[in-house]
């Protein structure tokens, strides 16, 4: 089990800025993950439906978990917590959004956004970025 730090976001954008202050501040790229997944419908009387949230966890090995909170919560993430979990080779594989936080729904954890590109078409010399982005590009390719 390793310590993760995690955080829910509104947009992607959003995380995705906070992915970057947190590599400025020394996290490798196989220590941040951004993914998505469904929240929570609105309990308040608003229209029912779940809908997709982003979340930006964080492998705290180094000893850097305040570090990575201090990042989250001033990025606007919402309710950062610590926890426990699996983390193999730049994400968090056990991460379920019915117990690890309030914001997720029951037995809907959504696939990371890259994990296509990383299991079908990684030749293991690539960063993280370069699959996605090839995975992507390819994506894009397949709707015009």
């Amino acid at each position: 089990m390793s310590p993760i730090v995690f955080g829910w976001f509104d947009t992607m954008a959003k995380a995705q800025e906070a992915e970057r202050t947190l590599h400025a501040r020394g996290f490798s790229v196989w220590e941040v993950s951004v993914f998505s997944a469904a929240a929570q419908p609105p309990t308040d009387g608003r229209e029912a439906g779940a809908e997709t949230r982003v979340v930006l966890a964080v492998c705290a090995r180094r000893g850097n978990a305040s570090v990575a909170t201090d990042v989250l919560r001033e990025a606007g993430a919402r309710d950062p917590e610590r926890t426990q979990g699996q983390w193999d080779t730049g994400r968090w594989t056990d991460f379920d959004a019915a117990t690890h936080g309030t914001q997720g729904t029951p037995g809907r954890a959504a696939p990371r956004v890259a994990r296509e590109a990383v299991e079908c078409e990684s030749t293991g010399n690539e960063d993280p970025g370069s699959e996605l982005e090839h995975y992507v590009d390819h994506q894009r390719s397949g709707e015009d």
